[in-house]
């Protein structure tokens, strides 16, 4: 073989060569990529899991709360139906105010004048009087705007 033809055979095998490692170059480098974006799409599935995983201990602890509130709830509901269904009998012994309370009131009524007892012993008999004397409240000033409006 001549030198020219060996030329050309190196030449035409340093092209093929070229544009070989060319495609396995991108061929790696888009493995690569793909690599790349996988273990980014493991890691972002990873920080869901996570996050869905925190969410739920979160919802678990709440309805933990919930289910203690509501029992108390329920609790109190039971205690409070006992207290107000047991029936107490009603004995005319228990008073309906307090001792002290009764006794101020006994006292009061004891320091009235006599006038209003005998006032209200004849309230069948008598009209009520106005303990007002003269014009008082809202219609003070009315009879006066009536007299007024007339007189014009």
């Amino acid at each position: 073989m001549t030198s020219f033809a060996w030329m050309g055979l190196i030449i035409v095998i340093a092209i093929a060569a070229f544009f070989l490692g060319s495609v396995w170059t991108k061929k790696q480098f888009k493995h690569d990529d793909l690599e790349q974006q996988t273990q980014q799409a493991k890691h972002e599935l990873e920080q869901y899991r996570q996050e869905v995983a925190d969410h739920l201990a979160n919802t678990k602890k709440l309805m933990g709360k919930m289910q203690d509130s509501y029992s108390q709830l329920i609790q109190h509901v039971e205690e409070t139906n006992q207290v107000l269904l047991t029936e107490k009998p009603n004995h005319p012994s228990d008073p309906f105010f307090s001792k002290e309370t009764t006794e101020q009131l006994h006292a009061s009524l004891k320091s009235r004048p006599e006038r209003r007892r005998n006032d209200r012993a004849n309230t069948g008999v008598a009209q009520p009087s106005d303990y007002v004397d003269g014009e008082s409240g809202l219609f003070s000033g009315e009879r006066l705007e009536v007299e007024q409006s007339k007189a014009s």
